[in-house]
């Protein structure tokens, strides 16, 4: 498989969670060689999208578990996660880390996860921060995949005390789904109700957890023109007016759609035009393509991004070729290759793969992530005929695992998947793609 890669190779593969370079590392006769490189990635959240991602625990810990001695890794991931103030995607990765020694029999990880546990518990006590309750309830769920039901049943009561001394709820909704999860719902809330008429603090635990927010009914309610427009005149972010636009035009008749379009092109204020384009990120625009051209044009960012967007409901001659003239001129690079996908030719193979190729992909600048999920979607489109080489290149590059589980299905639906890919895939950091491979590979659990 030629896995003779250059340091620089295999953390460039390794912090992207790929199969390949956990393989490489297990056939390399010179392990030592990339250590510095597995433990940089363990004391780091190398992960893009923390939401879809999942962890990258286990994944880390099999490299780890390729050296002969693990004890220089356990002792550095528990001096970084003693640490005050680290981000929720890296303490949780740390959390897994140390479950995975400890779940081993490695005592001194046991004793770190309890040290935090307890310490966690004192700041909640004292100062209500959010980021420590987050923290807490990660540590909570990896507990009592340690420790089991007594674990759990421990937690209840300190969670429960918190809830009963200080008035309010704990927010461990993801705690309690988790144990209902493990443990099975009966067995949970039998625990829960039996013990609530005995104990206080169980009781305040089950009323916390039981708590259901009333959403407001009006706010997942169509709006009226009238109220999108007063909404986009507000300036605040364009958080309200943006959530606004999208539910306007999920339910926006035809003439409200040319009534807001008749509005937005009116408008001089640029500030205002752009929240009142969002709607058509989503929809149609009813005037035609020169006003939107007009708007790729702007010298503000934000508004040509839109116009890009709305530029993809309306493919014709004249967008194809704008969009291939823009990517060889290497402007608006990310835009133009999305735009492209939707008014892909049979001729633009080329075009795309060098396209981006030039992207960069870093985690400071995420202009290729979209760039790559338009791609992928290509491979839905069965009238399109491509070669593999431009979806083998994001599988390589993407920085996103749950992306590349994505895209890996929509390759094997086509049949680009070679079995090469496939064993890679086996190791892969994302769980959804380990399982994937297996199955497509016809093997058992891999150890």
């Amino acid at each position: 498989m030629g896995r003779k890669w250059t340091k620089a190779q295999f953390k460039e593969a390794f912090k992207r969670g790929l199969g390949s370079s956990y393989l490489m590392l297990k056939e390399s006769n010179n392990r030592e060689k990339y250590m510095d490189i597995v433990l940089w990635c363990c004391l780091r959240n190398t992960r893009y999208d923390m939401q879809c991602e999942g962890g990258r625990g286990s994944f880390l810990y099999k490299a780890i578990c390729l050296y002969e001695d693990k004890s220089c890794f356990e002792e550095a991931i528990i001096r970084k996660f003693m640490q005050k103030n680290l981000d929720t995607g890296l303490f949780s990765q740390l959390c897994e880390l140390l479950y995975l020694f400890a779940a081993e029999g490695s005592t001194k990880p046991r004793e770190t996860l309890y040290e935090k546990y307890n310490a966690l518990l004192g700041l909640l006590s004292r100062r209500n921060n959010p980021a420590v309750k987050e923290s807490l309830e990660w540590l909570c769920v990896w507990l009592t995949s340690l420790d089991g039901f007594s674990a759990f049943k421990s937690i209840v009561m300190h969670l429960g005390e918190y809830a009963f001394n200080n008035g309010e709820a704990t927010d461990t909704d993801w705690f309690y789904s988790n144990a209902k999860n493990k443990f099975g719902v009966k067995r949970v809330d039998t625990f829960l109700q039996s013990n609530a008429a005995k104990s206080d603090y169980v009781k305040a635990f089950l009323n916390s957890a039981s708590q259901t927010t009333n959403h407001d009914r009006r706010a997942f309610e169509p709006p009226a023109l009238e109220e999108l427009i007063e909404a986009a005149k507000e300036k605040q972010g364009g958080f309200r007016s943006r959530g606004l636009a999208l539910r306007f035009s999920r339910t926006a008749t035809e003439d409200e759609l040319l009534r807001l379009a008749e509005y937005a092109v009116q408008e001089t204020d640029l500030e205002i035009k752009l929240e009142l384009l969002w709607s058509f990120k989503k929809v149609r625009f009813p005037l035609g393509e020169q006003f939107i051209f007009e708007l790729a044009e702007c010298d503000n960012e934000a508004i040509r991004a839109v116009a890009f967007e709305m530029l993809q409901h309306l493919p014709s001659d004249r967008i194809h070729g704008y969009a291939i003239n823009l990517i060889k001129q290497k402007k608006e690079l990310a835009s133009a290759l999305s735009l492209l996908c939707y008014c892909y030719e049979s001729d633009d193979e080329a075009i795309l793969l060098e396209g981006i190729q030039s992207l960069p992909v870093s985690y400071e600048d995420g202009g290729w992530h979209g760039v790559f999920k338009d791609v992928e979607n290509l491979l839905d489109n069965r009238l399109v005929r491509m070669d593999s080489a431009v979806f083998t290149y994001i599988y390589r590059q993407t920085l996103c695992s749950y992306c590349r589980h994505k895209l890996i299905k929509g390759m094997s639906k086509r049949k680009m998947l070679s079995k090469e890919m496939l064993e890679e895939c086996v190791h892969d950091s994302y769980k959804d793609t380990r399982d994937f491979a297996i199955r497509r590979l016809g093997k058992g659990p891999v150890k």
